[in-house]
């Protein structure tokens, strides 16, 4: 096992990632969806990130945030409207990605060419502890671009295991790794009112239809 393996129970490990990420360094952790890469929101963690990943091509990463009031930081009031806000309101914290239109003076490494950030508010007491300390984080799934997603730590890739600095895993969560975890379910709504289904993942669309009060387009 990484010689740097650290436990979200532990303040002490607590403590280390933090600093780790906030010089800039990259750690796999166990999350409430899937193993993920997690770094800080700068342009150096982005560059990190897209060097281990390959194959990018500057797509933007995943941004996890503390708690839903922090997407203000990112997108602006006026996008995000009273349907949306309820669905935001009833599935954060969860595994529910929303891509959103970004602010405009965003830095460029925050957001795709067309403007999109995509956010979400995890459900995880240690993840949600590091947040706190932060205006949010990059996830990605831990594998390089095009790889199957690792579902235990023992499946990460060794060159990437070289590249990272910590490993953080759960204590209290019995063969955390050998479980499969579904993904977030990605939707965007970054076009008004339409919503585009991008993933299914853990939460269904139909209890997100349910909740939002209108039919999602663009799934099968």
């Amino acid at each position: 096992m990484h010689k740097n393996l650290l436990f979200w129970q532990k303040s002490d490990d607590i403590l280390k990632l933090t600093t780790s990420l906030k010089h800039n360094e990259i750690s796999i952790v166990t999350t409430d969806t899937i193993l993920g890469f997690l770094g800080q929101i700068s342009q150096e963690a982005f560059e990190k990130l897209n060097a281990i990943k390959e194959e990018r091509n500057d797509k933007p990463y995943l941004i996890l945030i503390a708690s839903p009031s922090q997407i203000f930081n990112f997108v602006d009031k006026i996008t995000v409207n009273k349907q949306l806000l309820n669905l935001i309101n009833k599935c954060w914290p969860g595994p529910l990605t929303i891509i959103f239109k970004g602010k405009s003076d965003l830095p460029s490494f925050l957001k795709s060419k067309a403007n999109t950030i995509a956010i979400r508010c995890p459900k995880h007491e240690g993840l949600n502890q590091i947040l706190q300390e932060f205006d949010g984080l990059f996830s990605t799934s831990a594998n390089k671009s095009g790889k199957p997603a690792p579902t235990k730590f023992e499946k990460i890739e060794p060159l990437i295991i070289n590249e990272i600095k910590y490993l953080v895993d759960d204590l209290n969560v019995t063969k955390q790794n050998d479980t499969l975890n579904l993904p977030s379910t990605i939707i965007d709504c970054s076009e008004g009112n339409y919503v585009k289904v991008v993933r299914k993942g853990s939460y269904t669309i139909s209890e997100l239809e349910k909740i939002y009060g209108n039919k999602f387009e663009n799934y099968e």
